[in-house]
C-alpha cells in the first residue's frame, strides 16, 4: 500500500490530468442541450426550455462520467451532484447567445447516442455524430466564447474567455490545443496528429494514445490495467480514470481516494487520498495526514495569488481568477 512507502507521491502526471480535463471539456460541449426525454417522445411533446434541456444534459454527462470516469467525476466535482450543477449553470449561459443553431431535436439524438457510447470511447473524447458540433453563423474572425457559435465549429480563446471564430488546424498543422484540431485529432509537440488506437506504435511527445491506452516501454498502445497489476513498464500503465495509480516504490497499482476541502489526505488508512481539484494538503508529513485546502469559488483568487486553492470544472484559473467557461461575456 502507499502508506508502506517512504514518502508521498502525486500520481497524477500533468499529462493525464490534462486529458481527463480535455474529456470533460469535450463531453460538456458536444452533446449540446440533451434531452433524452421530451423531445425523443414524438410531435405531442411540449417543446423543452432552456432549463431543462441543460439540466438533462449536465445529468446524462455526470452520469456518464460517473460510470466511466468515477474517480475523476470525484477529483475534479467531488460528487455527481457537483457535475450537475456546475454544468447545468455554465450550459444555461451559453445556450443564451447568438450564433448558436442546434435545436432540441438534436440535443434529444445526441444524448441517447451518449447512453450507448462505450466507456472508453467517452473517455477518449470519441463521440458519436450526433455529438458533433454543429455550425452557427457567426464567420472566421468574428468575436466568440464558443465552438457551437462559430462556422468554422472552432471559437480560437487561445486559453482566454473569448476569442474569435477560426478553422480547426488538419494533420500535421499548427496548434496549442487539442480544440485547435480537426475533430478525432490530438495537439502533440504543437502539432496536430491522429492519437493510436491499441496495438498501434507510439511516443508520448510526438504520437500519443488515445487518452484510454498508454504508451508501453516497446512503444506501442496498450489498455490501461487495474488495482493490483504491475506498472514496472510504466506508471502511465495504472487507469487513473478509474482512481488506480502506480506506486513508485513496489511497482503496483494501487487505489488512489478523493478528499473534499476540510478533510484528512495524504496518507489516510494506507491509502494515498488526493483532494478535490489537486488543491494543496496541508499539513502532510511522511506518518501524518494533512488537510485538504477548499476549492477556489467562482469570482475567487486562484493560480499564484491564492496557491494552493484550485477551480473546480469547468472553471478555470484566467488571470489570476476562476472563471466559468461562458460565452455570455463576450458578446
Amino acid at each position: 500500500m502507499f502508506g508502506a512507502t517512504a514518502r508521498v507521491a502525486l500520481p497524477v502526471t500533468s499529462t493525464s490530468y490534462r486529458a481527463l480535463a480535455l474529456a470533460l471539456a469535450a463531453l460538456a460541449s458536444a452533446c449540446g442541450n440533451v434531452s433524452p426525454d421530451k423531445a425523443a417522445d414524438g410531435g405531442d411533446a411540449a417543446a423543452l426550455t432552456v432549463e431543462e434541456g441543460c439540466t438533462q444534459e449536465a445529468d446524462a454527462i455526470c452520469s456518464a462520467l460517473s460510470g466511466c470516469a468515477t474517480f475523476w467525476v470525484q477529483l475534479f466535482y467531488g460528487d455527481k451532484t457537483t457535475c450537475v450543477s456546475r454544468l447545468t449553470f455554465s450550459c444555461k449561459n451559453d445556450q443564451m447567445v447568438n450564433g448558436i443553431t442546434r435545436t432540441p431535436d438534436e440535443m434529444a439524438a445526441c444524448a441517447q447516442a451518449v447512453k450507448s457510447s462505450s466507456c472508453p470511447d467517452l473517455v477518449a473524447s470519441k463521440f458519436p455524430a450526433a455529438c458533433q458540433v454543429k455550425p452557427g453563423t457567426l464567420m472566421n474572425g468574428i468575436g466568440c466564447g464558443s465552438d457551437w457559435q462559430c462556422q468554422s465549429t472552432y471559437c480560437n480563446t487561445n486559453g482566454q474567455t473569448c476569442g474569435a471564430c477560426g478553422p480547426r488546424a488538419a494533420a500535421g498543422g499548427t496548434c496549442t490545443t487539442d480544440d485547435g484540431c480537426m475533430t478525432g485529432m490530438v495537439c502533440a509537440s504543437g502539432h496536430c496528429v491522429t492519437p493510436g488506437v491499441s496495438g498501434a506504435s507510439c511516443d508520448p511527445m510526438k504520437q500519443p494514445c488515445r487518452s484510454d491506452l498508454y504508451c508501453t516501454s516497446a512503444s506501442t498502445c496498450a489498455p490501461h490495467v487495474g488495482a493490483g497489476a504491475s506498472c514496472a513498464d510504466s506508471a502511465s500503465a495504472c487507469d487513473l480514470f478509474q482512481g488506480v495509480a502506480c506506486n513508485p516504490f513496489n511497482h503496483v497499482c494501487e487505489t488512489v481516494a478523493v478528499a473534499q476541502g476540510g478533510a484528512a489526505c495524504g496518507i489516510v488508512n494506507r491509502t494515498l487520498t488526493l483532494c478535490v481539484a489537486l488543491d494543496q494538503c496541508g499539513g502532510a508529513t511522511l506518518t501524518q495526514p494533512g488537510v485538504c485546502a477548499s476549492p477556489a469559488g467562482d469570482g475567487e483568487a486562484c493560480g499564484e495569488s491564492n496557491s494552493g486553492h484550485n477551480c473546480i470544472a469547468p472553471a478555470t484559473c484566467v488571470n489570476g481568477v476562476c472563471r466559468l467557461p461562458s460565452a455570455t461575456n463576450c458578446q
